[in-house]
């Protein structure tokens, strides 16, 4: 056999080869365009939070708003998968998003909630939920967090979440509210803290009458400390509804002013 037809061999191979890989890559492409979503696979993250305020029912709604169709009627190449993420998160309730397909072309979605920590009532009557990190979370009838109710002396916020001036003015209620939180006594116990015009702090129990006075946000674990102690102390022995205050206010001091009884 000479080198002509050797070489003309090699070519053809060749050839036949290059035109294999065509024929493939244009399969694929045929098949990927026709390929939709299987099925859904939702995920709500909670997180430490002991109310899902989210449903999976929820994230549908959002699915049909975005594309107008079911999502499982669409080509996996016009998923669209980054618009759809920033549009997820653009729900209130919404605080991280990981989209994705699998191997199977299911679409996963895992959802982050953002977890209100206080329920903020305005001087200008407006009311919303706060999250820790400054984030606004409307009031809705579709759910509600068993948060403390912060009133008083409240200035509105104006966007989506706390600008930098509202951060400052914010940080001691949310300091607050975050340290009630983290401790299953206070957790129970306060119903809702109240700001006077001087910035000082006033809780209101769940059960009993009294107001605890805080002052201001300052060494706030310390004074819920004493505010325990005070209670294992004196509440299981002289029963609720003894006292009309309990002062925090103090370093080192529980100062309890009790109810005048009538003669």
């Amino acid at each position: 056999m000479n080198k002509r037809v050797k070489g003309l061999i090699v070519i053809t191979v060749n050839l036949v080869v290059l035109i294999c890989i065509g024929a493939l890559w244009l399969n694929s492409i045929k098949l990927q365009r026709i390929q939709r979503a299987e099925t859904i696979q939702i995920r709500i993250m909670a997180g430490e939070a002991k109310e899902q305020l989210l449903e999976k029912k929820d994230v549908i709604v959002w699915l049909n708003e975005f594309y107008k169709k079911d999502v499982r009627k669409i080509p996996v190449y016009a998923l669209d998968l980054k618009h759809l993420e920033e549009f997820i998160l653009s729900q209130a309730l919404v605080k991280k998003v990981d989209l994705y397909l699998d191997g199977k072309n299911n679409l996963h979605a895992d959802i982050y909630q953002r977890n209100p920590l206080l329920r903020i009532m305005d001087v200008s009557g407006e009311q919303y939920y706060l999250d820790e990190e400054g984030y606004k979370i409307p009031v809705s009838s579709k759910y509600s967090s068993r948060v403390p109710v912060a009133t008083g002396q409240l200035t509105s916020v104006s966007g989506t979440k706390l600008n930098a001036k509202e951060k400052i003015y914010y940080s001691s209620l949310i300091n607050i509210a975050k340290a009630i939180r983290s401790d299953s006594f206070t957790r129970a116990l306060v119903e809702q803290i109240d700001i006077d015009e001087n910035g000082e702090f006033t809780m209101i129990p769940k059960v009993g009458n009294e107001k605890i006075f805080l002052g201001s946000g300052e060494m706030i674990e310390d004074k819920l400390d004493r505010l325990k102690l005070f209670y294992r102390e004196n509440m299981g022995r002289q029963g609720w509804n003894v006292y009309q205050q309990v002062n925090l206010k103090f370093k080192g001091q529980v100062i309890g002013k009790k109810i005048q009884q009538e003669s």
